[in-house]
């Protein structure tokens, strides 16, 4: 994969570079030390000078476009689709500055940090949704995409779960969008999260129990 900047580099960038300009414009308005983590219940349980957690957010953000950026070169086996990758590229820098620009913007909103919240969480639930689309036509690779050891090792195992994982991510992102919006505090954040760990957890059960029945059905032939 070419790793020159191309026009394509500069729109996976674009979202970087509007975020921090917003920090920088509400730099002024945020308190010496802001909300770094909330817990299940969305309450803060962690806190930290905003020029360190402007520093470790920047860090986050620079290690996860290098990654993203650079990884293909490690291929280790299978093809790496160039545009699904792209457009995937480009999500993952939107659910990971919508998660940078929601942390400031909620020191700014700490009357309104339910609302806020809900909308940090419904953005990256429509991400995750987004994600799901490119999902059903990965093909196999040790790069991105549902890679446990039974879909590494058959790719009718790699296909199916990643149909279902795509599906499953879809719909999950949907729900968790209504979830953040219309489930009242304090279980908002449980609620999305409990979504993901079902999007998460059930392709990676069925990619086993799948490879299973594969492993019989090849001794019976």
């Amino acid at each position: 994969m070419n790793t020159k900047p191309t026009s394509t580099e500069w729109l996976i960038l674009t979202p970087y570079l509007l975020v921090f300009s917003y920090i920088a414009l509400i730099w002024h308005r945020l308190p010496t030390v802001i909300v770094s983590h909330y817990n299940l219940t969305g309450q803060p349980d962690g806190w930290m000078p905003k020029e360190k957690a402007l520093l470790v957010m920047a860090g986050l953000g620079l290690f996860i476009y290098l990654l993203l950026r650079f990884l293909p070169k490690l291929n280790f086996g299978g093809t790496v689709q160039t545009a699904v990758f792209q457009r995937m590229r480009f999500v993952m820098s939107l659910l990971t500055t919508v998660a940078i620009g929601s942390l400031f913007y909620m020191a700014t909103q700490s009357e309104e940090l339910h609302s806020s919240q809900g909308a940090m969480l419904a953005l990256i639930s429509l991400g995750i949704a987004a994600v799901g689309n490119y999902m059903s036509i990965l093909k196999p690779n040790w790069l991105i995409g549902i890679r446990t050891p039974w879909t590494l090792q058959n790719d009718r195992v790699w296909t199916r779960t990643h149909r279902l994982g795509g599906r499953l991510m879809v719909a999950g992102g949907m729900l968790g969008a209504l979830l953040a919006v219309l489930v009242p505090a304090p279980y908002t954040v449980g609620a999305v999260v409990a979504v993901f760990l079902i999007v998460t957890l059930v392709p990676i059960i069925y990619s086993y129990v799948y490879f299973r029945q594969e492993k019989i059905s090849q001794l019976m032939r």
